[in-house]
């Protein structure tokens, strides 16, 4: 891309004078020297600093929301009034625990936090000095390098970014044109998430001081149950803040769109250099219901045109080892099952079935015929028969001429199968029809032999399973157990999946969360997500162990056990008293 042609020419990071409340220049954090200030908002200031230690230049961000403290005389945060102490205090605790967060990931187009503290009475994150310009600053100051090309090359890095997130069911929550920077070597990276901000504005009732206007989607102004938050939430910034590299201006505020909807359709204007595809992808992107929009970042990336992810690239398995970990998994997909075990592809494939009705049987001698001899008979015999009624051959040279092809057809290799009532029953019906072509009789089938026989033991259990409403899963793997190259193999099977996921759905339990301010929930040692705004999660049966930690209170722990009843609830609060 000409990023770095362009960016190359912009001046370097600028500094600013900062406000009363930010820490002089020259200030010494443990082994950081503040060197400059580099942004002040409403709920802190990120600073230039130099970091004696490794030699080398990093930004800080401290906890700052300057309508709740200010800044002592001892360089200390204090907050203005008793009332506010409980709010700034679960926002610091908000903002450590995003510093933890953060520093877990390692990607190229997340912010990389190398460390944080308390100090001051309030909090520094340190992370990595990004030399480059927002997105906003671009637009406004840089128009001509916003181009398609250019934003599937940047979007592509974010969206890759967000999906390591939610593989970690993290949402970000806080996407705008001021949170993604773009380095001078064209590297995007997406900064941090403003969970303080929003744990503040969650408790001071304040929408407006948590959501973006223009870039937050209708379910985070709702914070309802019926209206969850997901992906589709990202999605729908992410769609914003292209809208607004596009048009100069954010799309209407989503609250507004509800009622009257104004934006006006990308894919309606008139935008040079910018496909239908494209602007049509970002258009479905802003749906206001989040069930109309794209509902995973993947997803999304195919409707922009953007190729895979690296990460999807790098994690793609051989043709086989792929499709043994598919067949693990218990999924049927014939077309990635190596070809080498023929009796794993016999339950697939159609042609399989005709190959396991001429299955061999075990002859005097010891010795098993192949599969494909009996169904060469058969053929050879019918050929025969028809010849010898229109009286083309006599039948004695009929019969020469069957058995003279028949050993032909046993040079054929093929592994050798367990011989079963349909592939006794084609031989006999082979060896009637030789002695009907014979004597110029009416050839019997392989049916009418079986009509002959006993009933078939396999079938009548099959029978009896199949429509049994309360069968159990034990029930079917003892049938599969006793006829495993049986002519209802495939059937029981998928049966048998079936039965074991009705009775899988019908012991989870719904777990409701209802924790204040907010904690990171763990199921058995496994993170699921912060909550808010994670408010279920499905447990299978069974007992399980649930810990909600929030940072500088003790961690919650429990027991749930799942098969006791279908829903329960945690309610917990995290609090001084």
């Amino acid at each position: 891309m000409n990023t770095e042609k362009v960016l190359a020419t912009v001046a370097s990071t600028a500094i600013h004078a900062g406000t009363e409340n930010c820490l002089a220049v020259g200030t010494r954090l443990n082994d950081f020297e503040i060197t400059g200030i580099l942004g002040e908002g409403g709920f802190g200031i990120v600073y230039l600093a130099f970091d004696h230690s490794l030699q080398r230049t990093v930004a800080i961000k401290e906890y700052m929301p300057g309508s709740l403290a200010g800044r002592s005389a001892d360089t200390s945060v204090t907050v203005r009034s008793e009332r506010h102490k409980a709010t700034f205090e679960a926002g610091l605790k908000s903002f450590i625990n995003e510093a933890r967060l953060l520093a877990q990931f390692d990607h190229p187009s997340l912010v990389k936090v190398y460390r944080f503290w308390e100090e001051n009475k309030t909090a520094y994150m340190v992370m990595r000095h990004y030399d480059g310009h927002t997105l906003k600053q671009i637009v406004n100051k840089r128009p001509k390098l916003v181009t398609e090309a250019w934003l599937r090359f940047i979007f592509k890095q974010i969206l890759e970014a967000l999906d390591s997130l939610y593989r970690s069911k993290i949402l970000h929550r806080d996407i705008s044109p001021d949170n993604i920077i773009v380095q001078k070597n064209g590297v995007a990276v997406l900064l941090d998430f403003g969970s303080a901000r929003q744990i503040i504005g969650d408790m001071t009732q304040g929408m407006t001081v948590i959501l973006k206007p223009g870039y937050a989607p209708i379910e985070q102004y709702a914070d309802d149950v019926e209206m969850p938050q997901g992906s589709w939430t990202d999605i729908y910034a992410l769609a914003a803040v292209m809208y607004f590299a596009i048009m100069k201006s954010p799309p209407p505020i989503s609250v507004g769109r509800v009622v009257k909807d104004t934006m006006l359709p990308l894919q309606d204007g008139e935008h040079a250099g910018f496909s239908a595809k494209f602007l049509k992808a970002i258009d479905l992107a802003l749906a206001i219901q989040p069930q109309d929009r794209p509902q995973s970042m993947d997803e999304f990336r195919q409707l922009l045109g953007i190729s895979s992810f690296a990460s999807v690239r790098k994690s793609r398995k051989g043709r086989e080892e792929h499709a043994a970990g598919m067949q693990a998994e218990g999924q049927d997909h014939l077309h990635a099952l190596p070809v080498k075990d023929v009796t794993a592809v016999k339950t697939h494939r159609p042609e399989a079935k005709t190959a396991e009705a001429g299955a061999a049987v075990s002859t005097k001698s010891g010795k098993l015929l192949l599969p494909m001899l009996a169904l060469a008979g058969v053929l050879i015999l019918a050929i025969a028969y028809l010849a010898s009624r229109q009286g083309a051959n006599k039948p004695g040279q009929t019969l020469a001429a069957a058995s003279a092809a028949a050993p032909a057809s046993n040079a054929a290799t093929a592994s050798q199968s367990v011989p079963t009532p349909a592939s006794v029953a084609v031989v006999a019906a082979a060896e009637k029809n030789a002695a009907a072509a014979a004597s110029n009789a009416s050839p019997v089938t392989a049916s009418a032999v079986e009509a002959t026989d006993k009933p078939d033991p396999e079938k009548l259990a099959w029978d009896k399973l199949k429509d049994d409403n309360t069968v159990s899963p034990e029930a079917l793997s003892a049938f599969l157990q006793q006829y495993p190259q049986g002519k209802f193999v495939e059937a029981a099977q998928a049966r048998l999946k079936e039965v074991k996921a009705a009775k899988a759905a019908a012991s989870k339990l719904n777990l409701k969360l209802a924790i204040k301010p907010w904690g990171t929930v763990f199921v058995d040692g496994v993170q699921q997500g912060a909550s808010p705004p994670l408010k279920h999660i499905s447990l299978a049966a069974g007992k399980h162990k649930i810990r909600v930690t929030n940072p500088g209170f003790p961690d919650f722990i429990t027991e749930i056990d799942a098969g006791k009843s279908s829903a329960a609830t945690i309610e917990h609060e995290f609090t001084n008293k």
